[in-house]
């Protein structure tokens, strides 16, 4: 701005008695002084700014700070000069490509979370970009969601190589083949495939436990349909986790790649009753309840009453032959 107040500052209209000599309306051009010292300045200041552009400031000691000579005007050109040597005419960053080192084939178990990563190096400004193939539906691009199924989310961290596309509470029709596009061009991608598979974690036992206070529990869980080679295996009593730590005696052992696991309570308590549950990754939960019965008489009880309830088979028989007897009409 003060260099176009300048320039404007060298060119002022001439009186009415300078210009009636002249025809039409013109005007003379007066120097003055102190315009063109402040034009001057300006341009110092404007070709010092070019050279603050161009990266050619640097520190210098105290020594070499003295009014600007020919011999430093010549430098900079020169420095300008390599600089822009340096830089080439069309600077093109490397192309993106993925990363190969991530899975390709998710399996999920139905109405778990599956995950499906997927690392571009050298994105650049490019949008990284998530396509369902069998209908071509762009889930989403970057970290913004393009469906109207709020199952799928677009995950990423910031400055980090791997864009995460998350479906939550998989289903069957949620299985196939999904796409990871960045937006070269070309376009390039990478196919992803998703399996949905039907797992239940599964207690070897009634789904109701009487056990006498002062034996020992012993429960077996299996989940053979789990996905992937290893498995892990939680038991929780209750919505508690179990562990060894409020009281000893508790044992579990666990074979993920047997996809297995045993939990033994020595010496129950009135306090173990409760709803024991079993639950691997990928899988469904199963439960049991468990009560503590205080002796081998209550025990007993319960195993009459239960004989009571069922009638021998040839006893049916009887009192079905009694009932067609009874039925049939008198001749």
């Amino acid at each position: 701005m003060r260099w176009r107040h300048a320039v404007r500052a060298t060119f002022t209209p001439t009186t009415a008695t300078e210009s009636s000599s002249l025809p039409g309306k013109r005007y003379a051009i007066i120097c003055n002084s102190r315009a063109t010292q402040i034009a001057h300045e300006m341009l110092v200041e404007y070709f010092m700014a070019l050279l603050v552009i161009m990266g050619l400031t640097a520190t210098v000691d105290k020594q070499s700070r003295r009014p600007s000579s020919s011999r430093q005007y010549f430098g900079h050109l020169a420095a300008a000069e390599e600089l822009s040597n340096l830089i080439p005419d069309n600077y093109e960053g490397p192309d993106p490509i993925f990363d190969n080192s991530t899975e390709r084939e998710i399996i999920a178990a139905l109405g778990t979370t599956a995950r499906l990563h997927c690392r571009v190096r050298h994105l650049g400004d490019r949008a990284v970009s998530w396509i369902r193939q069998r209908d071509l539906h762009i889930l989403t691009i970057g970290i913004m969601t393009y469906t109207n199924d709020q199952r799928f989310l677009a995950r990423h961290i910031d400055n980090s190589d791997e864009w995460v596309l998350k479906v939550v509470s998989v289903q069957p029709r949620d299985a196939g083949i999904y796409e990871c596009q960045v937006s070269t061009e070309p376009k390039i991608s990478l196919a992803y495939k998703l399996v949905v598979v039907t797992s239940k974690a599964q207690i070897l036992a009634n789904r109701e436990l009487f056990i006498q206070k002062g034996s020992d529990i012993n429960l077996t869980c299996i989940a053979p349909q789990a996905p992937g080679p290893y498995t892990h295996m939680l038991w929780h009593k209750d919505t508690e986790l179990v562990s060894d730590s409020a009281r000893g005696g508790i044992r579990v052992v666990s074979e993920q790649q047997m996809k297995t696991s045993n939990l033994v309570i020595s010496r129950v308590l009135n306090t173990d009753s409760g709803n024991y549950t079993c639950s691997a990754e990928n899988s469904n939960s199963d439960s049991v309840f468990v009560h503590i019965i205080k002796s081998e008489q209550h025990a007993a009880m319960q195993h009459e009453l239960g004989a009571r309830l069922e009638l021998p088979p040839l006893s049916l028989l009887l009192l079905a032959a009694l009932l067609v007897l009874l039925a049939s009409p008198v001749t």
